[in-house]
């Protein structure tokens, strides 16, 4: 590989821009090089589908929306990787193409799944996900809305190329090109989440939750109805600024939490909470 990086490197030296630069790098070496770590790790891939330890298959026709990164993240990074021994229901704020979704439907002790995805070409690509794998998405609710601080329909900014990074309070799109309008729904996540729990009263929470900015309004508008202490486990990325409001209200309600900051560039970072009323695990 180190034999196809160096004329790479030459060639990128006469490409004046560093976005073009980046993009022939991932096209003729990244590409290759995390095809070859995801082997290692143990998947299996056959033309456009690969099949993930846990017998997950995604759907990685659209190299350019980068869909090996989103597979090593899920399932070879284990950002979700939880020990589950009680009957749960996950809430998954941000399905994207459903790849965490499906691996924790893998799990025999989740029972259901709430899914919710607000941009129609990404929620198609999630149906094509759940299609390949029949048994595990028998288990999934997936809906084609947003969820926030009150009913609302948008018309949004949406690049096909960044599908994971699109966001509903957020102009992410800002300056770049091939960017197309959305129309997008958003429900009022107190009302959503509140139905949730009086299907499943015996079972415990979880919510993972990336929704590109969306956390924070989603979050206050539960603890303004008081719907905070039913959850038991919150896996949440933050974006676009610091994580103190979102900590707090979960501090304040007894959870116990890591925050584990990303990039200070786009300000991000994760929070993993539970609970203390009672064990997860």
């Amino acid at each position: 590989m180190l034999i196809m990086k160096i004329p790479v490197n030459l060639l990128c030296c006469f490409v004046p821009k560093k976005k073009w630069r980046k993009k022939i790098r991932y096209n003729l070496v990244d590409i290759k090089e995390e095809r070859r770590e995801l082997l290692d790790y143990g998947f299996k891939i056959d033309d456009d589908i690969i099949t993930t330890p846990q017998g997950v298959n995604i759907d990685i026709s659209n190299t350019k929306d980068h869909p090996l990164y989103l597979v090593k993240v899920v399932f070879a990074r284990s950002e979700y990787n939880l020990n589950i021994k009680k009957e749960s229901v996950l809430i998954d704020i941000g399905m994207n193409r459903a790849a965490a979704s499906l691996l924790f439907a893998a799990n025999e002790n989740i029972k259901r799944i709430y899914a919710y995805e607000p941009f129609k070409p990404t929620f198609e690509m999630a149906k094509k996900n759940l299609k390949l794998n029949p048994e595990l998405s028998e288990k999934i609710n997936a809906f084609n809305f947003g969820l926030g601080k009150a009913e609302i329909t948008l018309e949004l900014p949406y690049m096909p190329n960044a599908t994971g990074g699109m966001s509903t309070t957020h102009d992410v799109c800002r300056g770049e090109k091939h960017v197309k309008k959305e129309t997008v729904v958003i429900k009022d996540a107190a009302k959503e989440i509140a139905s949730i729990l009086e299907e499943n009263k015996n079972k415990h929470i979880i919510i993972k939750c990336d929704c590109e900015g969306a956390e924070f309004e989603i979050f206050e508008r539960l603890n303004e109805k008081n719907i905070i202490s039913s959850i038991d486990v919150v896996m949440m990325e933050y974006h676009f600024g610091s994580p103190d409001r979102l900590v707090n209200i979960l501090t304040e309600k007894g959870f116990a939490l890591q925050v584990r900051p990303g990039s200070r560039k786009s300000k991000t970072g994760y929070i993993y909470a539970v609970r203390m009323a009672e064990k997860i695990c």
